[in-house]
C-alpha cells in the first residue's frame, strides 16, 4: 500500500483525493494546509490518517511515500525540492516549475535519489489519446500540417490578490497555456524555430495570449489561452488527408475525424472513473517498477514544455 500525502488542500486537491479513493493499492494517508477550515473539511470528507497544519511535518512523516503538491505555482519548486530531499516520490500540479534551471535541479535530484518525479499533465494519460495517436500513426489524417488549440474562459469576481494576478506566477500562460503547449508537443516533436505572441495584459499579467509556433520542418501551431473571453476549449489537428477535433482537448472523451474524402468518424472513450484516474494509475505503475519517470510524459518531454513557456514569457 502506497501512502499519499497532499500538500495544499484547495479545489484541485478535492478532485485528486476523490480519484485516489478508487485505488486499492494506494490511499490518502496525510494532508497538510496552513488553513484550519481546509484541514477540517478534508478531515471530515476524506478521513485521512492525519492532517498537518504545516508542510514540513508531512514531509517528516516516514509513513508518507508519495507527495501530491498543489500549491500556487511559485511554490512548486521549493516544495518539490523539499519532498525529494525527504525521499518522497512527487507528483506536482502543472506547471511543475516556472524556470528550466529549476526543473533541471529537480530532475537531477530525482535521478540521484532514484525517486519518481512528474508534473501532473493528465491529458497525456487519458484513454482517448491512445486511440488518437494510434490513428495518426496509421496515417488516417496523413501528415500533420498544423495544430490549433484554445483554452479560454472568463474569470469573474476575481480578487486582486489572487495568485493568477501575481506578476511572478500569474497570467494565463502559466495557468492554462501549459496545457496547450504540452498537447502540441505531444504531436509535433520537431524544434521550434520561431515564436510569436500577441498578448493582452491586465494588472501587469497576461490575460489573453495568442501564440504562434513555427517548427523546423514547417509545421505550425496556434495556441490561445485567455481568462478574459468566452469559453473555447477546442483543438484541431489538421493533416494532409483530414483533421481531428477534440473538445475540450485537455480532458477529452470524444474525437471527431473529418477526412477529405467526405467520411466522418466519431470515437468516444470515457474516463476510467474520472480524468485523474489514468494519471494516478501511471504514477503507481511507475513507482511499482522503480521508475523515476513515465514514458507518456518523460522528464525531457516536460522540460521541452517548460523551456517553451520560458521563451514565450521572455517575449512578452
Amino acid at each position: 500500500m502506497l501512502h499519499f500525502g497532499i500538500i495544499g488542500l484547495g479545489n484541485i486537491a478535492h478532485r485528486f483525493a476523490d480519484s485516489l479513493s478508487h485505488f486499492e493499492e494506494a490511499d490518502f494517508y496525510a494532508g497538510a494546509s496552513y488553513t484550519e477550515s481546509k484541514r477540517e473539511e478534508f478531515k471530515k470528507k476524506y478521513q485521512p490518517y492525519i492532517i498537518y497544519d504545516n508542510y514540513e511535518d508531512l514531509l517528516n512523516d516516514q509513513e508518507v511515500d508519495v507527495v501530491y503538491i498543489c500549491v500556487p505555482h511559485s511554490l512548486h519548486y521549493k516544495w518539490c525540492k523539499e519532498a525529494l530531499l525527504h525521499d518522497k516520490c512527487v507528483l506536482v500540479e502543472k506547471p511543475a516549475v516556472l524556470k528550466v534551471n529549476e526543473f533541471d535541479e529537480l530532475t537531477a535530484l530525482s535521478r540521484e535519489r532514484h525517486l519518481f518525479f512528474m508534473e501532473a499533465m493528465k491529458t497525456r494519460f487519458l484513454p482517448l489519446l491512445k486511440i488518437v495517436h494510434k490513428e495518426i500513426n496509421k496515417g488516417l489524417i496523413g501528415d500533420i500540417i498544423s495544430i490549433s488549440n484554445h483554452f479560454c474562459f472568463y474569470l469573474e469576481n476575481h480578487r486582486k490578490d489572487h495568485y493568477l494576478f501575481d506578476k511572478e506566477q500569474g497570467g494565463c500562460l502559466y495557468d492554462t497555456g501549459c496545457y496547450g503547449l504540452a498537447s502540441v508537443c505531444d504531436f509535433i516533436k520537431d524544434d521550434v524555430i520561431s515564436i510569436k505572441n500577441d498578448a493582452t495584459y491586465c494588472d501587469g499579467v497576461d490575460v489573453h495570449d495568442r501564440i504562434t509556433l513555427t517548427f523546423r520542418n514547417g509545421q505550425k501551431a496556434f495556441i490561445e489561452c485567455a481568462m478574459d473571453s468566452a469559453d473555447n476549449r477546442k483543438m484541431i489537428i489538421k493533416g494532409t488527408k483530414g483533421d481531428i477535433i477534440m473538445d475540450p482537448y485537455y480532458r477529452p472523451m470524444e474525437a471527431v475525424f473529418n477526412l477529405k474524402d467526405g467520411e466522418s468518424q466519431t470515437c468516444t472513450v470515457e474516463y476510467d472513473y474520472d480524468d485523474f484516474h489514468s494519471e494516478i494509475e501511471a504514477v503507481l505503475q511507475s513507482i511499482a517498477y522503480l521508475r523515476i519517470e513515465h514514458e507518456n510524459y518523460t522528464h525531457q518531454d516536460n522540460r521541452r514544455v517548460i523551456e517553451l513557456m520560458e521563451r514565450i514569457k521572455e517575449s512578452l
